[in-house]
């Protein structure tokens, strides 16, 4: 076998721009790939929530990844919710589903063989029939998250009975969908070793590993010049995307929980479409910016990041940006679940308001901890992170599928 793979890299969402966690590790995946010397291959969904034009995406990156769209309309759409009540199967998958986006693999696959196709997520588990009957290759998943678990952390959370119910719904759907379908992959890798191991555990012997998300370190020499503005003291940020609901949830507990106490601080907001509840907490101290151009110039401009995370699965890439541009991080257990991280180093840990407040007083107050903590984030980054070591990894893990 050639030293040299080609690879199918089959996307849920637009990998690039990489503006956000999700994209990030879609697209280091590939681009990583791709500087190990393989032939890459990307097909991406495109959707209404996460659509990019091909057009506006840089030609070099187009000719290196040969990347192709295929539009899905994911919407949530209540006639259809309404009747997916009445079935079995999860709506979230359901709704990647679509004809014309299977043809346009069936013809990929048709015009060229591979040795490897790598599916993003679960969602795109149902066209595993349209794969196996075209290619040959084996068919990895890779698992950024266990999908389910996010949104029954958000039903545990829900005080709404209804939606509670409704929440508890999905999610057990997902759950019987998504265990079910690792055993149809001949092999998948997580971003953290829990994830993995709970996977296993479904899979008997399948071939799995854990391969986090990289981030290239060369990224903070190339960045432009960005014009720090005066501050009388350091600032609170938080950067995610803000349509997701883990980050809504999180947001409002620490905008109702912790950030009253901070009146004479500021705390910038930054990520994908803000909703009007989050608009409605714009104040003197409280700055929504919104989705920004540049999240790493937003990144460099700000000092204390913050995750307060109550649900989700996998890893905070945005904590790993964080952390590869030097900056002091305050994250709850689930927000920093699965990283290589030493709390109280490099990482500062809380899971209640007191805690939050506490290590927050701290940073604004002792430039010293601000700076200590901030330097070791960094330096883990560099260590643990390094795209090019993971899709090394990587690159051993896809050759020993293939060898078995």
């Amino acid at each position: 076998m050639s030293s040299k793979l080609k690879i199918l890299h089959i996307a849920n969402k637009p990998p690039f721009p990489p503006m956000d966690g999700g994209a990030i590790g879609v697209n280091n995946v590939t681009q990583g790939l791709l500087d190990c010397g393989h032939n890459v291959k990307l097909i991406s969904v495109n959707t209404h929530k996460h659509f990019v034009d091909i057009k506006s995406l840089p030609a070099d990156y187009r000719k290196r990844t040969n990347i192709e769209f295929g539009f899905i309309d994911t919407q949530l759409r209540f006639g259809k919710a309404f009747l997916n009540l009445f079935g079995s199967r999860s709506y979230h998958v359901e709704r990647f589903f679509d004809s014309s986006f299977a043809s346009l693999l069936q013809e990929t696959l048709e015009k060229q063989q591979f040795d490897i196709i790598i599916v993003e997520s679960v969602f795109l588990k149902d066209y595993l029939p349209v794969l196996r009957k075209n290619a040959t290759a084996k068919i990895i998943l890779r698992a950024p998250n266990i999908e389910y678990l996010i949104w029954k952390r958000l039903a545990d959370e829900e005080r709404n009975p209804l939606k509670k119910w409704y929440l508890r719904l999905l999610a057990n759907r997902l759950e019987r969908e998504e265990l079910t379908a690792v055993n149809s992959f001949d092999a998948f890798f997580t971003v953290t070793e829990k994830d993995r191991h709970f996977l296993q555990s479904f899979s008997g012997e399948k071939p799995s590993a854990c391969i986090p998300t990289g981030l290239d370190i060369t990224k903070e020499h190339r960045l432009p010049q960005v014009e720090i503005r005066p501050k009388a003291k350091p600032t609170v940020f938080h950067l995610g995307a803000l349509d997701w609901m883990p980050n809504q949830e999180g947001l409002e507990w620490f905008l109702k929980e912790i950030w009253p106490q901070f009146q004479d601080s500021k705390f910038y907001i930054a990520g994908r479409r803000p909703t009007r509840e989050i608009f409605r907490w714009q104040s003197e101290n409280v700055i929504v910016e919104g989705e920004v151009d540049d999240a790493a110039a937003f990144l460099l401009e700000h000092d204390i990041m913050v995750v307060p995370l109550f649900s989700g699965s996998g890893m905070r890439v945005k904590i790993i940006e964080g952390m590869m541009l030097g900056k002091a991080i305050v994250s709850t257990t689930i927000g920093a679940e699965g990283l290589v991280v030493s709390p109280g180093e490099d990482i500062l840990i809380a899971d209640d308001a007191q805690g939050f407040i506490t290590h927050i007083r701290n940073l604004l107050n002792d430039n010293a901890l601000l700076t200590s903590i901030a330097s070791a984030a960094k330096e883990n980054a560099a260590k643990n992170y390094s795209n090019i070591n993971i899709a090394k990894n990587l690159e051993r893990f896809l050759f020993e599928v293939l060898e078995r």
